[in-house]
């Protein structure tokens, strides 16, 4: 690969159960499938697939779940997930711009780096996946996207910060990615950054539509079906 690819938006939700049945019903998506490594965190999980891209809903496993902290601010927009080819440049972007590595480990063959919410506005997962796969799952058994389905992959993003030119700049800078405008990256779809009107960090991602242009809420995340697939800067 050549460049970063958008590929995962992660929103958080009280009960996995409640909101991944909201979710499929309203996109239109068979039972996702689990990622048993979130156990050691506290956390449950299902990852929807959208073809080549995914949704994915996380909840607390239990009372002494961290992401319990996160939820007193309610449901919402957790983690932005892209595909990058180098790890290590982006580390080193990071440390030059004091930007956090909040976590890394190798996982399935992939170096999965996250770096810090508080720094970015959103925690981001940039992961590179060995040669040979797309992300993570590929050699997983996962459900497929049902033909006909109303929504298909991820295009877009937004995430609300303080600053959105200045927090454009720096993403664009951490993942090598080109800034089309003062506040929007490029990063085999768009991350576009909008100011704070109500909740912080990830608040909306667009999927491809296929049929009427809708919206829906899942877990606290705004989820806009695009008819066509034409999202806008």
């Amino acid at each position: 690969m050549s460049g970063p690819e958008l590929i995962q938006a992660t929103a958080a939700a009280r009960d996995l159960a409640t909101a991944t049945a909201a979710a499929r019903s309203a996109l239109g998506l068979p039972a996702g499938f689990p990622d048993p490594e979130l156990a050691s965190w506290g956390m449950v999980n299902e990852i929807l697939n959208l073809g080549r891209s995914y949704l994915e809903i996380i909840a607390p496993s239990g009372p002494d779940s961290p992401l319990h902290r996160f939820l007193t601010h309610g449901e919402g927009g957790y983690v932005v997930g892209v595909r990058v080819p180098d790890t290590g440049s982006l580390v080193a972007r990071a440390a030059a711009r004091g930007v956090q590595v909040a976590h890394r480990q190798e996982f399935h063959g992939a170096d999965i780096v996250q770096l810090h919410p508080g720094d970015l506005g959103v925690m981001l997962e940039a992961d590179r996946i060995p040669a040979g796969k797309h992300w993570h799952y590929d050699d997983w058994a996962v459900p497929g996207r049902p033909g006909g389905a109303p929504a298909g992959d991820l295009l877009a993003v937004d995430v609300a910060v303080a600053a959105p030119a200045r927090t454009a700049g720096l993403w664009a800078f951490l993942l090598g990615a080109e800034q089309v405008t003062d506040t929007c990256v490029q990063a085999g779809g768009l991350i576009r950054f909008v100011p704070v009107t109500g909740r912080r960090g990830l608040v909306a991602a667009d999927l491809y539509g296929h049929g009427p242009a809708r919206e829906h809420l899942v877990a606290g995340l705004t989820v806009r079906l695009v008819p066509g697939g034409e999202v806008k800067p």
